[in-house]
């Protein structure tokens, strides 16, 4: 849950003593644009396989292809919402500190971003999983960069542009680090009062530092947030093809109510309602590559209904 802290303020006495955390890190995936069935909750994806080329006879003429045409139909599964309300004087008496503004800032930060990723996260890594696209291997500064370029080479048949790594922040330390290549500090690392020493690229597929590690798991309760499972596994890395995901996002409503503009009392109401998923195409499900710290349990899934 979100807290507040009601004493601690800065030196201007305006701003929440609130805890940075990072965005939404599986932005970078994009929002693709699919059509719902009928205003509902499923949307279907075709995909057509054609044969290839074959001996052209000069005597017979043309050979006959085959054309197969398949469609998929996808579900929502993650219908979320939630509901806040503070008492008028509540906003007053904390100085706006707990203004509908500040607490929607909160929540989204605090709640919806983490949660989001750590279900994206969990969904692609037990796809990769399930397709046998994984390594269990512990990293270490001797074989880490081989580990993350073995990973890459099945998915470079989709094209380095198009694939993109989540690595952990322990990974990503451990490559800086590599004893298996050489590196040479310059003028151009090296600014007026910093050093940059992180590796953000490996043979032009970008990789993205994922700085929290809860949002790295295999499995979530999302009974309330999204609580990593007490036998999930951590994600070293994740290498994915931006085309082989579907992340869709099918409402984000928001809304903000002021007393006297509802029937709850004389309180601020906040409401905030994500409709979201993501989901593995079919076609490409080979378009996804995972290291684990171990193995995945049997029969575990992204989310389950049990305690945390």
């Amino acid at each position: 849950m979100a807290t507040f802290n009601y004493v601690t303020k800065d030196n201007m006495g305006a701003t929440l003593d609130h805890k940075i955390n990072q965005g939404l890190v599986t932005t970078v995936l994009g929002t693709p644009d699919v059509s719902f069935m009928n205003g509902g909750k499923s949307f279907t994806l075709r995909d057509i396989t054609v044969s290839g080329f074959k001996p052209h006879s000069r005597g017979k003429g043309w050979n006959s292809g085959e054309i197969t045409d398949s469609k998929t139909v996808y579900t929502m599964t993650q219908d979320r919402d939630i509901e806040f309300s503070v008492d008028r004087q509540d906003v007053d008496e904390t100085n706006q500190e707990l203004s509908m503004a500040n607490v929607s800032r909160v929540f989204i930060e605090d709640e919806v971003q983490p949660e989001v990723d750590s279900y994206r996260f969990a969904v692609m890594a037990q796809a990769a999983n399930k397709k046998g696209n994984t390594d269990k291997t512990k990293l270490t500064t001797s074989n880490v960069y081989s580990k993350l370029k073995a990973a890459i080479l099945p998915l470079r048949k989709y094209g380095s542009a198009n694939i993109v790594g989540f690595v952990s922040s322990a990974t990503l330390d451990l490559l800086e680090r590599s004893t298996e290549f050489t590196r040479n500090i310059t003028n151009q690392n090296v600014g007026q009062t910093s050093l940059e020493s992180r590796v953000t690229d490996i043979d032009g597929v970008k990789l993205v530092e994922v700085q929290d590690s809860d949002r790295l798991k295999t499995s979530y309760n999302l009974a309330e947030g999204a609580k990593p499972q007490s036998n999930a596994v951590d994600i070293n890395y994740l290498f994915v093809v931006k085309q082989a995901v579907i992340p869709v996002v099918k409402e984000n409503a928001v809304f903000m109510f002021a007393p006297g503009e509802h029937s709850q009392g004389d309180v601020y109401l906040y409401q905030n309602r994500l409709y979201h998923d993501i989901f593995i195409r079919k076609s490409m499900e080979d378009g996804l590559f995972v290291g684990l710290s171990a193995d995945i349990p049997a029969n575990q899934t992204a989310t389950e209904a049990g305690g945390a």
